[in-house]
C-alpha cells in the first residue's frame, strides 16, 4: 500500500468502531458523532471534530463508507463492501478473530434511499 491509500488512525479507528457494530448486527448507518465520541472512548483525548469529518470525508472518497445525511442534517456513515473489507484486516488485527457478517445481496439501493430518511450528502 503507497503513501496516498494509507489510513490515518481516526480513520482506521472509524472502521474498526463500524465493523464492530456490523459484527453484532447493527447495519443501519450511524450518525458520525456518534462514531467519533466511540472513538474517542477507546483513547486518551478529545478527537478534533473537523479533522474527524475530514477523515470520513476521505474513506468515502476512497468508496469504503457512504456518508449521507439523516433529516435532522447530521452526518451518517455505513461500510460499502470495499470498506468491509479493510474493515475486517483491521477487526483481525486488532481483536485476533475473524469477523463474521452475514453476507447480503448487493442490491442497487443505497443507505439514502430507504425510509430512515437518509438522503444523499451533496
Amino acid at each position: 500500500m503507497n503513501k496516498k491509500n494509507r489510513l490515518s488512525k481516526n480513520q482506521k479507528d472509524a472502521l474498526f468502531i463500524l465493523a464492530l457494530l456490523e459484527s453484532k448486527n447493527k447495519t443501519n448507518p450511524v450518525a458520525v458523532t456518534k462514531v467519533r465520541s466511540m472513538v474517542e472512548s477507546i483513547r486518551a483525548g478529545v478527537l478534533d471534530p473537523s479533522n474527524f469529518r475530514k477523515g470520513v470525508h476521505m474513506l468515502a472518497s476512497r468508496g469504503l463508507i457512504e456518508v449521507g445525511r439523516y433529516k435532522d442534517l447530521s452526518l451518517a456513515m455505513k461500510l460499502t463492501s470495499l470498506g468491509r473489507h479493510d474493515a475486517a484486516k483491521i477487526y483481525r488485527e486488532r481483536t485476533g478473530e475473524q469477523l463474521d457478517i452475514k453476507n447480503t445481496e448487493d442490491e442497487q439501493i443505497t443507505i439514502f434511499d430507504n425510509k430512515e430518511g437518509l438522503h444523499h450528502d451533496i
